[in-house]
Parts: structure tokens; C-alpha cells; sequence
């Protein structure tokens, strides 16, 4: 296939051009959940919320716990910014995607979950797509297409994946590899409160992924109402940790406070 087909599909998937079109915001919440597998183990319940408002995007993950309340992701339609755990400190995923925002600004985050998929506005965007063929996910088969942001890219190697049969966009993957002293990380997060020594010095290799499922029809439009990420890290410092949300309440165009995408 070509790209241009597995995208016109994929679009088709989601919904008609007027249903899309339709859509100026989205604010869809839940129950949130993560499992930390790495390197200790433990597991917290909580809420999450997914705001979008076209390209300004929002995810947040909160849980009552003292020395961790949880996620919030922002890109205000201009920066990326994130909740810290304290002064200075952010989490393992939050800094992730804060050293890499690409991830956020290009809206490649949450899929078709948000306003901010950047498949619905091509014109704009302008990546460099390319077609991989039919690669096996979880002993299933799925269209691979690659993602390359116009400006600002990175070294992140982007993924996404889509249903041979229906065409909805179902994973995603993102992968970076940081070679041993470039790039080292410069201030401590959760479950990494050290730098490793020079004798200590390994590669490290991140990986991101995204599973979307439990889709269902919102004002015409097919969106997933399931979300996973794992995020880890291998490496000299190892990390795991799987993150869900079980959206209940999807809402279109609504009035959005303006201190949505806004961290202090």
C-alpha cells in the first residue's frame, strides 16, 4: 500500500470530514492506573484526564500518594512543560518527555484520543511519513508507518500502527538510543536519584508504547476509550513502569478553563 492510502483509510476510520471538522475540543477523563514494575515494585489507582483543544494538549494521571501525585504533560500550543514531584525533580516519564517534546508538540501522544493527532492535520504538519509494510505486534499483524516531525525531530524513531482490517490506529512505539556520556541526564527524577559514574557508563535505550483499544462512537466520530503506555529504560540505571486509562466521559467542544494547559 501507500502512505497516502493507509492515512485517507485510517481518517476514514475515525469519522466523516464534517464529523471531524466538527470537533474544536475534547475533554475525556477516567480511571487511571500504574503498575511500577522496575526497580520497585508497586502499584497506585487514581484518575486521569485528556484535554485537547486542536494542537494544545493536556494528559494528566493523578494518584493519592505522598511521594507521588502523579503526571501532568502540557504543551500550551507553544511549549512543552510538566508537573515536577518536588522542586526540581521530575518523574522518569515526565522528564522523558520533557528533554523530548516532540512527542507532545507534534500531538503523536495519545493517538486519536486527542484533537491533536497529527494524521488530521497533514497540510500542516508536513512529517515525512513512510510505509513499512505489515509488521507482527503482539502476534497480530498491523500497518507500519514511519513518523518523521518536520522540524525539530530528534534522534526518537516514531511508529504508529494501524488495524490491516478497520484501519484504526491501535500502537504506537517510539525508541531512542543514548550512547554512554552524551546526553546524560542533568538533574535527578524518581527512582533515579544518582548519576553513574564514569566506570558505570552504558548505553541506554528508551522505548515508549502505546496500546489503544475499547473503541466506541462519540458524536459520529470512532475514538478508543482504553489507553496503555509502558515506558522503559535499559540501561545502567534500569526502569519499567505501565500506566492505563478506562476513559468514562468524552465531551466535545466545551468551555475550557484557561488554566488547562498551564503549569505553574
Amino acid at each position: 500500500m501507500k502512505v497516502e492510502e493507509v492515512v485517507a483509510r485510517h481518517l476514514a476510520s475515525i469519522g466523516t470530514p464534517e464529523a471531524r471538522e466538527a470537533v474544536r475540543n475534547r475533554v475525556a477523563s477516567g480511571a487511571a492506573q500504574v503498575i511500577f514494575r522496575l526497580p520497585r515494585p508497586g502499584r497506585l489507582d487514581g484518575r486521569g484526564s485528556i484535554i485537547s483543544d486542536r494542537r494544545r494538549l493536556c494528559i494528566a494521571m493523578m494518584f493519592a500518594a505522598g511521594d507521588y501525585e502523579g503526571e501532568r504533560l502540557v504543551f500550551d500550543g507553544e511549549n512543552v512543560n510538566v508537573g515536577q514531584l518536588r522542586l526540581r525533580v521530575r518523574s522518569v516519564l515526565s522528564d522523558f518527555v520533557y528533554l523530548h517534546d516532540v512527542l507532545l508538540k507534534e500531538g503523536l501522544m495519545c493517538g486519536t484520543m486527542t484533537t491533536a493527532w497529527p494524521l488530521l492535520d497533514l497540510a500542516t504538519r508536513q512529517p515525512r511519513l513512510s510505509y513499512a509494510g505489515l509488521k507482527k505486534v503482539d502476534r497480530r499483524q498491523l500497518h507500519e508507518v514511519g513518523y518523521r516531525a518536520k522540524r525539530d525531530a530528534g534522534d526518537i524513531q516514531v511508529a504508529l500502527y494501524f488495524n490491516p482490517e478497520t484501519f484504526r490506529h491501535v500502537y504506537s512505539q517510539y525508541r531512542l538510543a543514548v550512547r554512554a556520556g552524551v546526553g546524560q541526564r542533568s538533574r535527578p527524577s524518581m527512582s533515579d536519584p544518582g548519576m553513574a559514574s564514569p566506570s558505570e557508563l552504558m548505553d541506554t535505550f528508551y522505548k515508549v508504547e502505546e496500546w489503544f483499544d475499547d473503541f466506541r462512537t462519540v458524536d459520529s466520530l470512532d475514538l478508543p476509550h482504553g489507553y496503555r503506555l509502558r515506558f522503559s529504560r535499559e540501561g545502567p540505571a534500569g526502569f519499567l513502569c505501565d500506566y492505563g486509562i478506562s476513559l468514562t466521559r468524552v465531551l466535545h467542544n466545551q468551555t475550557l478553563d484557561p488554566e488547562a494547559f498551564v503549569i505553574e
